[in-house]
C-alpha cells in the first residue's frame, strides 16, 4: 500500500526536485530514491504521505539540493580536484618554507632571505590565487569576485609588504600602508555588505548596521593610529641614552684633542684634525635634520622628550629627503668610513671602527632614510639619527686615540 502510493506520486516528487534546481540526471535519479525511502519511513511511523512528504521537503529546504548538485559535480571534475590538490600542496609547502625562514631568521642562520623570499612568493603567486579561484568555484550561486579580488591584493600587499620590511627593501612601508589601505576601505566594507546580504535583503537588521559602523570607526581608527604608545617610549628612551652617549664619548675625544696640541703629537695632529673636523661636520647635519623634524611640527627648539607629535609620519620626509640634506650625509658618512680605513691599520680599531659605523652601509638606503624616512614615524627617524651620531662620535674617539697611541 505504502510502495503503491508512493509510485502513483513518483512523477510529481521528481518534478518537485527539478524544480528545487536538480538538473544531473544521474543525481536526480540517486536523490529520488533517497527521497521516496525518507517518505516511506514516514509513512511507516504512521503518517499519511503528504505528511510524509512534507516533513523530507523541510528537511532537504530550498537551496539544499543546488549545492548538493554543485558539490557533486566538482568532486566528479578531474581537473577541479587537481587544482585543489595543487592548492593544498603549493599552501602547505609556502607555510612550511615561510615558518623555517622566520625560524632561520631569529636564528641568524644561513639561507633565512631564500626560504622566506621563496615562501612569500609562493603564497601570493600560486596559493593565494588557486585558492581564491577554487573557493569561488565551489560556490553554488555566482556572485560578484570584487570580494575575493580585493582580499587576494590586501593579503598579497600585507605579505609582500612584511617581507620587503623584513629584508630590509625599499618600498616595504608603502606597501604595508597600501594593503592596510585595502584591509579598512575596501576589504572590512565588503565584509560587512556580505554579511548584510547573507542576513537577507528583505529588512535592513540592526546588527548589520552595527557592523557597517564598526567598519568604518576601525577606518577611521586605523589613519589616527600611527605608532603605539609603549613603541613611542621605547624611541624615546633610546634616543635619549644614545644622545648621552654621544655627550660622553666628546668629552673623552676633547680630552685627546686638547693632548694633540703637545709637540709629541705634531706628526699625528693633522690626521686627527681632519677626523674632529669631518666627524664634527656629520654631526651637524644630523643636527640640523633634527632640529628641521622639530620646525616642521611647529616646535623648534624643543628636545625630543618635550616635543608632541612624535608619531608624525611627515616630518622625517620633509626634514631630510624633500628640503634636507640627507643624500649629503649619507655620501660623507661612507667618505668618513672610508677615510678612517685608510688611516687606521690595526684589526682591533678597525673591527670598532666598522661596528660604530655600520650604519654607513643601511641608514639611509634602507632601513634609515632616504627610501622609508619618508613613512616612519618622527620619533623613530631622530632616534635613527642618534643612532648615526652616537656611532660618528665613537668611531671618532677609536680612530684619534688609536693614531696618539701607536
Amino acid at each position: 500500500m505504502i510502495a503503491a502510493t508512493i509510485d502513483d506520486n513518483y512523477e510529481r516528487i521528481k518534478g518537485d526536485l527539478v524544480s528545487r534546481g536538480l538538473t544531473c540526471d544521474r543525481l536526480i535519479d540517486d536523490v529520488l530514491d533517497h527521497v521516496c525511502c525518507l517518505v516511506e519511513e514516514f509513512m511507516n511511523q504512521g503518517n499519511n504521505f503528504e505528511t510524509s512528504y512534507d516533513l523530507v521537503l523541510k528537511t532537504i529546504g530550498e537551496k539544499r539540493l543546488p549545492e548538493i548538485q554543485h558539490q557533486t559535480l566538482l568532486n566528479l571534475d578531474k581537473k577541479f580536484q587537481r587544482m585543489k590538490n595543487f592548492t593544498y600542496i603549493f599552501g602547505l609547502s609556502s607555510a612550511v618554507l615561510t615558518i623555517a625562514g622566520s625560524i632561520f631568521k631569529s636564528l641568524h642562520w644561513p639561507g633565512s632571505g631564500i626560504l622566506l623570499t621563496v615562501g612569500i612568493v609562493l603564497i601570493v603567486l600560486v596559493f593565494l590565487p588557486l585558492y581564491f579561484i577554487t573557493s569561488y568555484r565551489e560556490q553554488p550561486e555566482r556572485k560578484n569576485p570584487v570580494y575575493a579580488v580585493v582580499g587576494y591584493i590586501t593579503l598579497a600587499l600585507l605579505l609582500l609588504g612584511g617581507l620587503f620590511k623584513v629584508m630590509h627593501w625599499p618600498g616595504a612601508n608603502v606597501a604595508i600602508m597600501t594593503g592596510a589601505g585595502f584591509l579598512m576601505i575596501g576589504f572590512v566594507p565588503l565584509y560587512v555588505v556580505n554579511a548584510f546580504q547573507r542576513g537577507g535583503k528583505e529588512k535592513v537588521n540592526l546588527p548589520y548596521i552595527v557592523m557597517l559602523l564598526v567598519g568604518v570607526a576601525l577606518v577611521m581608527l586605523f589613519f589616527n593610529i600611527r605608532m603605539s604608545r609603549g613603541l613611542l617610549d621605547v624611541y624615546l628612551e633610546e634616543s635619549v641614552t644614545n644622545e648621552l652617549r654621544v655627550e660622553s664619548v666628546n668629552d673623552r675625544t676633547a680630552h685627546l684633542l686638547e693632548l694633540v696640541h703637545d709637540s709629541a703629537y705634531a706628526d699625528q695632529m693633522p690626521m686627527v684634525v681632519n677626523i674632529h673636523d669631518q666627524a664634527r661636520d656629520l654631526q651637524v647635519m644630523i643636527s640640523e635634520m633634527q632640529e628641521g623634524m622639530m620646525a616642521y611640527v611647529d616646535q623648534p627648539g624643543a628636545t625630543i622628550t618635550e616635543v608632541n607629535g612624535k608619531d608624525n609620519r611627515r616630518a622625517g620626509r620633509e626634514a631630510i629627503v624633500e628640503h634636507g640634506n640627507g643624500r649629503e650625509f649619507a655620501l660623507e658618512a661612507k667618505q668618513f668610513r672610508e677615510m678612517l680605513f685608510e688611516l687606521i691599520k690595526d684589526p682591533v680599531a678597525l673591527s670598532q671602527i666598522e661596528d660604530h659605523l655600520e650604519f654607513t652601509g643601511t641608514v639611509f638606503p634602507k632601513e634609515y632614510g632616504i627610501k622609508d624616512v619618508a613613512n616612519d614615524p618622527l620619533i623613530r627617524t631622530y632616534y635613527y639619527l642618534t643612532d648615526a651620531s652616537k656611532g660618528i662620535a665613537l668611531s671618532e674617539f677609536v680612530a684619534i686615540d688609536y693614531l696618539m697611541h701607536h
